[in-house]
């Protein structure tokens, strides 16, 4: 059996594959695009919320932590509600915490004095200046922190755990690392707008 093909059958095939890979690129690119534009719509508003409530209590003269952080996670202390590498969003309460209440604080404890900590709340008492104090206690610990919190130490409770974003995080911390997330897609934006101009170029002269 003789197959006719014609030049007219492969023109359309690849003018409709061109049209296909037109099309993805640029639901690539437009994809992208809004996805970087909400990213700093949301960051916008997070650093405005964060500015604001910064100031108030500046104009206030209260010495308070920011109403949100976000910390990554670096030892076992919390596994499995906590894995290493994940990020916590902090929000800081200006009630009394409960018991049950995972925060971040800047740890008392000799071993670890200085370092902020992620643990939770399983005993709340007073201290000595009827203070409220907390006793603190990670999740794959067998004791207690020998330290207690105070409410002056804690920068918030965890409001949202983001699973592995600690490698991102350590991956973005090199500037080499970080200029290439920045340029490559950048690059692929730049690269398809001057395929595209060239080839309506091309077709302009053709015309002509």
């Amino acid at each position: 059996m003789d197959l006719d093909i014609n030049d007219n059958d492969i023109i359309i095939e690849e003018t409709s594959l061109n049209k296909d890979t037109k099309y993805i690129m640029r639901f690539i690119t437009r994809s992208f695009l809004i996805s970087v534009i909400c990213f700093l719509i949301v960051l916008s508003i997070v650093f405005l919320v964060y500015c604001v409530d910064l100031f108030v209590n500046k104009k206030n003269g209260l010495n308070k932590s920011p109403l949100f952080n976000a910390y990554v996670i670096v030892s076992p202390s919390m596994v499995p509600t906590i894995e290493i590498n994940d990020a916590v969003i902090v929000k800081r309460e200006d009630e009394e915490y409960s018991i049950g209440d995972i925060i971040t604080f800047l740890s008392a404890d000799i071993k670890y004095k200085g370092l902020n900590i992620t643990h939770r709340i399983v005993e709340k008492g007073q201290s000595s200046g009827n203070n409220v104090v907390y006793t603190t206690k990670g999740d794959n610990n067998p004791v207690s922190d020998s330290s207690t919190v105070s409410n002056d130490a804690i920068f918030g409770k965890v409001v949202l755990k983001i699973p592995k974003v600690g490698y991102v995080h350590n991956f973005l911390a090199k500037p080499s690392n970080f200029f290439l997330c920045v340029l490559i897609p950048t690059l692929v934006v730049i690269i398809y707008d001057i395929l595209r101009i060239s080839q309506t170029m091309k077709k302009n002269k053709e015309v002509i």
